[in-house]
């Protein structure tokens, strides 16, 4: 018998239980709502403004953080309508094939909105983060509690996607989107805060501020560890973005193809347990070369051909390797990810290493890596003394005049109580105020941060309305 069960871990209840009755023709799963409720929200356009690895782009080909949490959505669904088929039928008793459809749906939503709390360029926006909370002459530094200071110096757009989620992604009442805790125990990734032990290598789940939801969302799906299906969205993320960064660097001239791909095609211990993919992958390779398609575009195609053939095997090696260790992942001891199975590990590792030397090492994003330094610093220079200063709400001081550019939305909502009333006259701790900040710098998009930016410097005057 396993420590977690699937009615619990494809749990539809919510914080706010639905005031709406279910209308008799609704065929939508509690996650096919999420996914409708999350589909219209500011949080998710502003994903396409938001880098995935090459910021501030003026060409619509490279892959921005909404079109790859597309693809990991696409991806998700594929997994778990895969693993819910096996399920099934290892065990019909305990997983009805209604719930095929309910885990792929999850795997759908999550994968859409599994990077809702990525701060302006990205992963490199984080680490700029944490690294300016780590100074201990930040001006935080002595106000907040050291679990306080540990959300901020162990930052983590995945904490911030559930804050996201359940608070600041404002629909009707505190309760932000009103997620369901299936949705969310997926999207928990490790449940733990950052003040655990085993948050010191950077991996949490939740800040202080959800505290109170994470545990309900804990008890009511029965979590014993990471949930399973966190493994099948890490999985779809990964194998989304490693052959979608392989595939935009070749598009940007950064990646010489042709020799990559000889030296990968003819690796023969990266194909061992695919030998009939590499043979497809080849025909297919050899069939575009001899076709009319112009000699300029063979090597995109070619490199489209590959990450399809990669993502395919990947696939099938998850499915695998969820299969093989089915009873440690349901008893919550399972802990390595799907991608680490020994028939896919070698492909997927020189896939990465690729990516490292020729999509995230090149001159191009290293530069603009620089950029991002210097705006997300002098954000959060200016921003995060405004908020806690006591001149804060006079206007006619600096800290003033910099706390009415955040919006307004945020603090409304630091300020509901328990019953969704506003409660106007509450005092922020410095915790929430520090909070208010980083809420409002981590949901810029790169192009609004650069404009804030050159605005607070005096290089562009603000636009006139």
């Amino acid at each position: 018998m396993c420590a977690m069960n699937w009615s619990e871990l494809l749990s539809p209840l919510r914080e706010r239980a639905s005031r709406r009755p279910k209308m008799a023709d609704d065929h939508r799963s509690a996650f096919d709502m999420d996914y409708d409720r999350v589909v219209y929200s500011s949080s998710l356009r502003r994903l396409q403004d938001k880098a995935q690895v090459f910021p501030l782009q003026e060409n619509d080909f490279t892959r921005t953080r909404l079109t790859h949490s597309l693809e990991t959505s696409a991806i998700g669904r594929s997994l778990g309508v895969k693993v819910g088929r096996w399920i099934c039928r290892r065990e019909p008793g305990l997983f009805p094939e209604e719930y095929i459809h309910q885990l792929s749906t999850l795997l759908q939503v999550a994968g859409l909105v599994h990077d809702l709390g990525n701060p302006p360029f990205g992963h490199y926006g984080e680490e700029l983060i944490k690294a300016w909370f780590r100074d201990p002459q930040n001006p935080s530094a002595g106000q907040l509690s050291e679990d306080e200071r540990l959300d901020f110096a162990r930052y983590d757009g995945n904490a911030q996607t559930i804050r996201i989620l359940t608070r600041l992604q404002f629909l009707k009442d505190r309760h932000g989107l009103n997620f369901c805790f299936g949705s969310l125990g997926t999207l928990l990734k490790y449940p733990w805060p950052a003040s655990d032990p085993r948050a010191g290598a950077g991996k949490f789940g939740y800040f202080i501020s959800e505290r109170d939801v994470v545990s309900r969302v804990i008890a009511e799906t029965g979590l014993t560890g990471r949930h399973p299906v966190t493994y099948l969205l890490e999985a779809a993320d990964d194998l989304a973005y490693l052959f979608a960064d392989l595939e935009d660097a070749v598009k940007k001239g950064h990646l010489p193809w042709p020799r990559v791909y000889k030296e990968l095609i003819g690796d023969d211990a990266l194909w061992a347990h695919f030998p009939e993919s590499r043979e497809s992958l080849e025909r297919d390779v050899r069939q575009l070369e001899s076709s009319s398609v112009p000699p300029e575009e063979i090597d995109l195609i070619s490199a489209r051909y590959f990450k399809l053939c990669g993502q395919v095997m990947g696939i099938n090696a998850v499915c695998g390797e969820f299969a093989d260790n089915y009873e440690r992942i349901m008893n919550g001891t399972y802990d390595r990810t799907l991608l680490k199975a020994e028939t896919v590990a070698p492909f997927i590792k020189k896939v990465r290493a690729v990516c490292v030397e020729y999509a995230y090492s090149n001159d191009e994003v290293l530069s603009l890596e620089l950029v991002a330094k210097s705006v997300l610093t002098t954000l959060l220079d200016r921003f995060i003394p405004a908020v806690l200063s006591d001149e804060a709400g006079d206007a006619r001081a600096e800290s003033g005049k910099l706390y009415r550019l955040i919006s307004r939305n945020f603090e409304y909502i630091q300020k509901l109580d328990e019953n969704s009333a506003y409660q106007k006259d509450r005092r922020l701790s410095p915790y929430q105020r520090v909070q208010l900040g980083i809420d409002f710098i981590s949901g810029m998009t790169d192009s609004y941060a650069l404009k804030l930016h050159k605005r607070l410097l005096g290089l562009e005057l603000p636009e006139h309305r």
